[in-house]
């Protein structure tokens, strides 16, 4: 995994988020997702429901593409995967 953090480092670890769902799988092979971001997460990440990836899943397919933080959390590149969200 990588070490840096960049501005497009989404939050994407599984321990920040709960009411998963996958909704479809991206042609890398790893898993597209809707779900909720746990409270203690949402006032900087948001408490509308999400779309994303899950960190953990995508650094088996994409290593390069995830990063931990100092704080532990690994977050996803999007960019890096071609995933686009608005």
């Amino acid at each position: 995994m990588g070490a840096d953090a960049g501005p497009m480092n989404m939050m994407s670890d599984m321990r920040a988020k709960e009411n998963v769902a996958k909704v479809a799988t991206h042609p890398a092979g790893f898993g597209l997702y809707l779900f909720d971001y746990r409270s203690e997460f949402r006032a900087v990440h948001g408490a509308r429901r999400q779309f994303g990836v899950l960190a953990q899943e995508v650094a088996e397919f994409d290593p390069s593409s995830v990063v931990r933080e100092k704080d532990g959390y690994l977050r996803v590149d999007y960019a890096k995967l071609g995933i686009v969200l608005h």
